[in-house]
């Protein structure tokens, strides 16, 4: 699968811009602030509607313009798809979306154009804490499985009002009648996340794996930490989960209403991976946190691949300027497995490659210098 032509209206700092892209490498070049970054992002949006950068749409806009317009055309297995995503964000925020012009739902646009976006900040997805890497597989498993993002949504929102409430019975404690209700919704949604989180693990954990033996020449493992309980296991039902969460709340509820937080559940798990048995968080290497990282972001390929049977673009943010020679060969040898690959350079790269197709990006303008051959 592969984009073969992008149209962009008013997007970041494109007044109007139609490229024609080829399988394979395509590399966008080009001095800082110029809007290498803005076409990946172009590219992410019409597989997502979300922004690698921007909370709001408001922000994609060009300055001064009321909305923006993107496009695409998807190539796959001989025949063609057109997306459309069409965005008024003055007065208000109004979308439409199309796919071969017929209006479509936000969770059909990964079905026809599956990507994956790498930057030198995921790095920070294994270095820092666990909130970014409980939102990378929440973004994954949201784009796999809606019903997974309706649960997540109704968890957090159950969080916030409970956290409320746990500081309000501070202060008179007629508040507790009302934490009843909550809780049911707690546990209730939140097992059903946690459950969905479990199934996935085993995947995950194979292909973060396997790919971290191809990129650095030994595997890694991944494990979930369940913060309501340590004899959490993967093939545990909705029902035992619930169970378990239900103990859980009960032996913190003097603690979180001292605190006024919720203190247990999916919203304070953790994804921890090791190498040799030791946190690559806190033990590895720069140079393993990195191969961790694309590790991760490569699974997250092919647990989609697996879902919707076409290998997703791999959009790559100036990643080549954090890898090695040796990482960046591996890396680009991934089109040999059919994917296409656009990534962003300050300067061309002259490394060997199946196929590379260069553009000079700068003033709005993208402009192609020429391209590659593929190796017999």
């Amino acid at each position: 699968m592969n984009i073969s032509f992008l149209l962009l209206r008013d997007f970041r700092n494109y007044r109007h811009l139609e490229l024609t892209l080829k399988p394979g490498v395509s590399l966008f070049f080009g001095r800082n602030a110029s809007g290498k970054t803005n076409l990946l992002e172009a590219c992410y949006y019409l597989s997502s509607l979300n922004s690698v950068r921007a909370e709001r749409d408001y922000d994609l806009a060009r300055w001064g313009t009321p909305g923006f317009s993107v496009g695409c055309r998807v190539d796959h297995n001989g025949s063609a798809k057109t997306i459309k995503v069409q965005v008024r964000v003055e007065p208000a925020l109004r979308r439409k979306i199309t796919v071969e012009d017929v209006a479509v739902r936000r969770s059909d646009l990964v079905r026809v154009l599956p990507s994956v976006y790498f930057s030198p900040d995921d790095l920070y997805m294994v270095k820092r804490g666990s909130a970014l890497r409980r939102k990378f597989l929440d973004s994954l498993l949201g784009r796999i499985d809606p019903e997974y993002s309706r649960q997540l949504t109704r968890y957090q929102d159950a969080v916030s009002r409970r956290n409320s409430v746990l500081k309000k019975i501070r202060m008179g404690s007629e508040w507790r009648t009302t934490l009843e209700p909550l809780d049911c919704i707690l546990v209730e949604s939140g097992s059903v996340v946690l459950a969905k989180r479990l199934a996935a693990m085993p995947d995950l954990r194979r292909e973060v794996s396997e790919t971290y033996r191809f990129i650095s020449g030994r595997p890694c493992d991944v494990v979930y930490a369940a913060s309501i309980g340590e004899s959490l296991q993967e093939d545990h039902t909705v029902r035992d989960i619930a169970r378990q969460f239900e103990e859980r709340l009960a032996s913190l509820r003097e603690e979180e209403t001292v605190r006024g937080m919720t203190l247990s559940g999916p919203h304070r798990d953790d994804i921890v991976l090791r190498l040799d048995g030791k946190a690559i968080r806190y033990f590895g290497s720069q140079g393993e946190q990195r191969s961790a990282a694309l590790a991760l972001k490569m699974a997250e390929s092919k647990m989609l691949e697996a879902v919707f049977g076409r290998h997703p673009v791999l959009l790559l943010d100036d990643v080549f300027s954090e890898l090695d020679e040796e990482r960046r060969n591996r890396v680009l040898s991934l089109c040999d497995f059919g994917h296409q690959i656009l990534m962003t350079s300050t300067d061309p790269i002259k490394s060997m490659v199946p196929r590379v197709a260069e553009f000079l990006v700068g003033g709005g303008t993208v402009e192609p210098c020429g391209e590659g051959l593929r190796r017999e």
